[in-house]
């Protein structure tokens, strides 16, 4: 029994477990992605998302919202497992298996603390350098499944502040499905759906002419999904 043990041992535990965060926010009308750099060999210097080996006793929800309070300071954020990541030589100190995350974030709001320095920033996703591992592969698969979730579900008011002009939610569609929208039918659309609801004031902070502002009304959605919408 011990030969045996001993055995399964060897050739089945060892390998390690890796999690890596997509951190999506959205300003200035760009989407945009948190990367770190690295400090340790063998990829001193190169950027990376952030991530972490986890450890025996550490679950897996557990690491990635560690790693969301080690950036922003909160770990209350839209968060959805991406995939796992297999591929044998995909670390270069041993066998890694890496499951993936991609959290949603308002910048204004969510972020509590943050460290952003010339090793740690947010860039435009299109904007991303060739990252360390196969970071990248991880971010493009992210940005399919942001895409497809946008399409399906209100997911990008998670982006966004609570009130927000109809120009900023437009903005945010048009990064995510990387295609520009024609503003007369996308506003058409939106009234359609009938899940915003107006403000009664408008953005002060725009020079000019104000415009209304917006709030998603998510008892409404919730009513319609009830109901088959």
């Amino acid at each position: 029994m011990k030969e045996m043990k001993d055995t399964l041992l060897d050739e089945y535990f060892k390998l390690g477990v890796s999690v890596t965060v997509v951190l999506y926010g959205f300003e200035g009308g760009k989407l945009q992605v948190y990367i770190q750099k690295i400090r340790s060999n063998p990829y001193a210097n190169a950027w990376s998302l952030p991530g972490k080996l986890i450890l025996p006793e550490e679950g897996l929800i557990e690491a990635s919202e560690g790693i969301l309070m080690d950036v922003i300071g909160n770990k209350d954020i839209y968060l959805e497992q991406l995939n796992a990541f297999g591929k044998i030589y995909r670390h270069p100190l041993g066998r890694v298996i890496d499951v993936a995350f991609y959290g949603l974030l308002n910048m204004q709001d969510d972020i509590k603390s943050l460290r952003t320095d010339k090793e740690n920033t947010w860039i435009p996703v299109k904007e991303i350098p060739h990252l360390a591992y196969d970071h990248n592969d991880v971010l493009q698969l992210a940005s399919q499944r942001l895409k497809r979730r946008l399409i399906n579900r209100p997911i990008g008011f998670k982006l966004l502040p609570q009130e927000f002009t109809l120009t900023d939610l437009q903005q945010l569609y048009e990064e995510i499905l990387d295609r520009p929208l024609d503003k007369r039918n996308f506003r058409k659309k939106l009234n359609k759906l009938g899940v915003l609801t107006a403000k009664g004031h408008e953005d002060t902070s725009s020079p000019g002419r104000k415009p209304r502002l917006f709030k998603f009304d998510q008892k409404k959605y919730d009513d319609y999904m009830e109901q088959g919408f």
